[in-house]
């Protein structure tokens, strides 16, 4: 029988039917876990596995202000 391992999802994927969300602990065989990690998916090392946050640039400053000027 494969060793099995405990890793972090970095990214959202299919893991065999089942959605895996990231930051979520998941045991996975020695061989799965070199594929997950192979395609950027999955770290072993839960400290290194810090979750990005949204990348989403802030709101722009002057978004949304309405400046009445004499035309």
């Amino acid at each position: 029988m494969a060793d099995q391992l405990t890793v972090v999802a970095l990214k959202g994927f299919d893991n065999g039917g089942t959605y895996v969300k990231r930051g979520t602990e998941i045991t996975v065989s020695e061989l799965r876990a070199r594929e997950l990690e192979r395609n950027g998916l999955i770290s072993r090392d839960a400290k290194r596995a810090q979750v990005t946050q949204n990348k989403m640039a802030p709101k722009a400053a002057n978004k949304g202000k309405r400046h009445d000027h004499d035309a």
